[in-house]
């Protein structure tokens, strides 16, 4: 059997985004031999680049011109590796990498995926981020920043610690409608340039944390209705929209001005008998809504009767 060659396999997933001032480059070093064995000599990685003319350039004219931006000895097999480098070009060039893997023997498989980076000119990040709780959503505003196009908004939670990309809106401030009362989140902010090989972003504006809590009340009932009797008056009204709307308190005001709650428990259906009355009596009549969290609406429009 001839002996293995234990070349590390080419790198295929390098990714270049430019983010303020430098250029983030992510890429797997490689787990195993082009043979499919488990790698025992991954020596050095080299980050090879080079100015480049168009969107695409040919692997051997890329490595013929390119020159080692950096060097790493003796990566871990299989690990993600995160490297940053300061802008090699000037704003408007383009700008290719790529990865060569080499073992103890300074051997390599070859290049990895060639990545072009249109250079842009660094946008600041958002200076500051707010997040204000709103009744349906987690409200994020941030001042504009100069010559940006969009920006994109990252978020992390305790069931997914990693920031994840969650909105890229025009201009601020942008509303996050799905979240959990109770459930901790927080946040950052990058501004992006679109450019011709894709977007160049600002660094991240600092990092806001919010615990949002349920104070907001139901919407008042609307539409209260009545049937009045000689013994007593019959309440009905329309339900409250809110989902988690729990029920309903009923207030009188009599002649004398005073209002008092008339139902001893929350009135989960929207309806009411009133049988405690007195003949020849005026009465204003009120309905508010409360939610599971016990915020209460601010009373309905009243309605007025008197009992014949």
């Amino acid at each position: 059997m001839p002996p293995l060659l234990n070349l590390p396999a080419r790198t295929t997933d390098l990714a270049v985004q430019q983010r303020g001032a430098e250029l983030v480059l992510r890429w797997t070093a490689p787990g195993r031999t082009t043979e499919g064995f488990p790698i025992g000599d991954l020596e050095r990685v080299v980050v090879l680049g080079r100015e480049v003319e168009g969107d695409s350039v040919d692997a051997r004219s890329f490595e013929s011109g390119a020159h080692e931006i950096l060097v790493l000895e003796q990566p871990a097999a299989g690990e993600r590796i995160e490297r940053r480098l300061a802008l090699p070009a000037a704003p408007g060039k383009r700008f290719g990498l790529a990865i060569k893997n080499y073992n103890r023997r300074r051997r390599s498989e070859g290049l990895s995926n060639v990545v072009i980076v249109e250079i842009a000119a660094a946008l600041a990040a958002p200076r500051s981020l707010n997040l204000i709780p709103l009744a349906g959503a987690i409200r994020l505003e941030w001042p504009p920043v100069p010559g940006a196009q969009g920006y994109r908004i990252y978020r992390a939670t305790t069931e997914q610690r990693e920031f994840a990309l969650l909105a890229e809106p025009e201009k601020p401030p942008f509303d996050d409608p799905n979240f959990t009362w109770n459930q901790p989140y927080t946040y950052f902010v990058r501004s992006y340039l679109k450019i011709a090989t894709g977007a160049a972003e600002s660094p991240d504006s600092p990092t806001a944390a919010i615990l949002p809590k349920d104070t907001f009340p139901p919407t008042p009932p609307s539409e209260l209705r009545m049937v009045v009797s000689e013994t007593a008056v019959e309440l009905s009204w329309n339900l409250s929209p809110e989902p988690d709307t729990a029920g309903y308190n009923v207030y009188r005001r009599d002649a004398s001005g005073q209002t008092a709650r008339i139902n001893t428990e929350l009135q989960t259906a929207p309806a009411f008998s009133d049988k405690q009355v007195q003949r020849q009596q005026h009465y204003f009549y009120s309905v508010s809504a409360v939610d599971d969290k016990g915020n209460e609406s601010a009373p309905s429009a009243p309605i007025e009767v008197t009992i014949p």
